[in-house]
């Protein structure tokens, strides 16, 4: 199959490495696309090769490469607003640095907006993200964001997504717990709109994770793995990095007889709420 140009594909989408990590890119017939990544977040207390947040950010991005794979369009910024991974069965161990394949393909697209849904894969599927976006050609994202608006900084050495967001954590309670952090530097979203520095949704699922993982080894009284069976997550704006963020975590349900929990998070800016994530765990 044909391989796609990775420069012209970033280009068009508005998105760079390192948020962009695919090393390459093929076009598949009807319009779907395959990249080839190797993970590079923290796993956690994830059970699995690589972190559903992750999983979410490449899956994601590689969506919006199917929407303008072989068209010659202006650049348009998709900004992820709804999406649910699923984990699928045989999900194969861990192992840090492991090069995944994934393939994606549009479901519905328009003008303003589009729907996507990708698989991940090691030899079998194991993990499937329906995606939908906000689509803005740049005229408009500039005219809406025109405050998020600085000067490129210098892309990190490395990869800033290696290491998870610092958060100060409040003392649990029974069924909640809340996090904060403190606004993000600018080469901490790396890649993700440059220019425009802002939150990236998988990274704030990332570090809903975090608070997660801390009030469920609460409720427990002891640290687990645990395994992600399926997540929702809505944004409903575009945070720019300067933001400090609060993380609000309830548990809805939590069953030790069946190993099973479930958790609320809302994502607030000040008082107002920027996303809100829904997650189901195996212990």
């Amino acid at each position: 199959m044909p391989q796609l140009n990775i420069s012209t594909i970033c280009d068009r989408i508005a998105v760079q490495a390192p948020y962009f990590a695919f090393g390459e890119l093929e076009a598949l017939p009807e319009g779907a696309v395959r990249g080839v990544f190797a993970s590079e977040q923290t796993v956690g207390y994830e059970r699995g090769p690589v972190a559903s947040a992750e999983i979410g950010r490449h899956l994601a991005i590689l969506g919006s490469c199917a929407a303008v794979a072989g068209r010659a369009t202006e650049r348009i910024y998709y900004l992820a607003t709804r999406a649910r991974f699923s984990t699928l069965d045989g999900v194969p161990p861990r192992g840090a640095g492991r090069g995944f394949e994934a393939t994606a393909e549009t479901v519905s697209q328009d003008r303003r907006s589009l729907t996507a849904q990708a698989i991940v894969s090691d030899g079998a599927p194991f993990g499937h993200l329906r995606c939908e976006y906000q689509a803005l050609p740049e005229r408009v994202f500039q005219r809406l964001f025109q405050d998020y608006r600085t000067e490129e900084v210098p892309l990190p050495g490395g990869s800033p997504y290696r290491e998870p967001i610092p958060l100060e954590f409040d003392e649990p309670q029974a069924l909640s717990l809340t996090a904060r952090s403190q606004p993000l530097a600018p080469a901490r979203c790396a890649g993700h709109f440059p220019g425009y520095p802002a939150w990236p949704v998988a990274i704030i699922a990332e570090t809903i994770a975090q608070v997660v993982s801390r009030l469920l080894h609460n409720i427990l009284g002891r640290e687990t793995d645990y395994s992600v069976i399926r997540t929702d997550i809505a944004a409903l704006k575009l945070v720019p990095a300067a933001a400090p963020l609060s993380f609000h975590v309830d548990c809805l349900s939590a069953s030790r007889t069946l190993s099973h929990y479930v958790f609320s998070a809302r994502v607030m800016q000040g008082e107002e709420i920027a996303a809100t994530l829904d997650t189901e765990l195996r212990v």
